[in-house]
């Protein structure tokens, strides 16, 4: 199934040892581009996690958050540099020696100091990965579920287009036959105009023939009529999951059904034919806007 690249889910999970929030969010991008946002706690299981997100989610800009704060103290110390306190303190009082200005100094003033106090862990974090990990592929599987919901939706209005660009194609293979009895009728009454009196029945039928035929080369479109159908037939296929495919190659169809479209409109002389072709391209254009947003 084809998926939006937008989504967002979160979990929260509280055990005796932990309360941990995670956030997920994934917008539309070409490529896969993960970030992790935490504590310096979990840098070390950076690689993992991702390959996890990597395993469910191959596209998209995904940004995930997760904060954890521990409910007991037992595995940190604080540490207390006193040689720097001694330090700060000597240098206040030779500052205040040297501007005359009486110090005033309290604990709340060392403690403020940067590097005087440090927490330091000294115990490791106890099932803390396995939990992670099982938050993260109930996380996945919410916002896969909520992709998919919105990538059918997408799918929906694509189809749509496609249904307007079948019925323009129906329209052109109609209207193509008339265009040449068009044709030739007005080659006919041209060539009685130019020289009614002189041109023999045989002469006329040829000229005419000719000319006819020359306008048929010229205007052929029976070749993109059919090449178009089928890509239009893969590109349903790829979308109704009969044969694989990604919005990658969906877009690469498009860009074929383009192409055609252009060689119709440019070959043809038909105001109805040519305004067909535009229709066909502007819906084109809406659904690679789409794709843009789909895995």
């Amino acid at each position: 199934m084809i998926r939006s690249m937008t989504g967002y889910a979160s979990e929260f999970l509280s055990t005796d040892q932990y309360d941990v929030t995670m956030e997920l969010k994934s917008l539309n991008s070409r490529y896969f581009e993960f970030k992790l946002k935490t504590g310096a706690a979990i840098d070390e299981w950076e690689n993992e996690i991702k390959n996890i997100v990597y395993e469910r989610l191959r596209r998209g800009k995904i940004d995930l958050h997760i904060r954890i704060v521990e409910k007991e103290a037992g595995n940190y110390k604080v540490v207390v540099n006193y040689e720097l306190a001694r330090k700060y303190e000597e240098a206040l009082r030779t500052l205040s020696k040297r501007i005359k200005v009486i110090p005033k100094l309290s604990l709340i003033d060392f403690i403020s100091i940067g590097n005087i106090l440090q927490v330091e862990r000294i115990g490791g974090y106890e099932n803390l990965y396995e939990i992670l990990v099982e938050m993260l592929k109930r996380l996945l599987d919410k916002i896969i579920e909520m992709m998919a919901r919105e990538g059918e939706k997408t799918c929906e209005d694509i189809e749509k287009s496609v249904l307007t660009i079948e019925q323009s194609l129906n329209a052109i293979e109609r209207l193509y036959p008339e265009s040449l009895e068009k044709f030739k009728k007005a080659s006919r009454e041209r060539l009685l105009e130019l020289a009614p009196e002189v041109l023999q029945e045989n002469l006329f039928n040829s000229r005419l023939l000719m000319e006819t035929e020359m306008f048929a080369s010229r205007t052929a479109i029976n070749e993109e009529i059919v090449r178009l159908k089928s890509h239009i037939q893969h590109f349903l296929d790829i979308m109704k999951g009969k044969i694989g495919g990604d919005s990658k190659k969906l877009d690469f169809i498009c860009q074929e059904m383009n192409r055609e479209a252009n060689t119709i409109s440019s070959k043809s002389n038909d105001y109805q034919i040519i305004e067909n072709t535009i229709i066909m391209k502007g819906e084109i254009e809406k659904i690679r806007e789409q794709l843009r947003n789909l895995e």
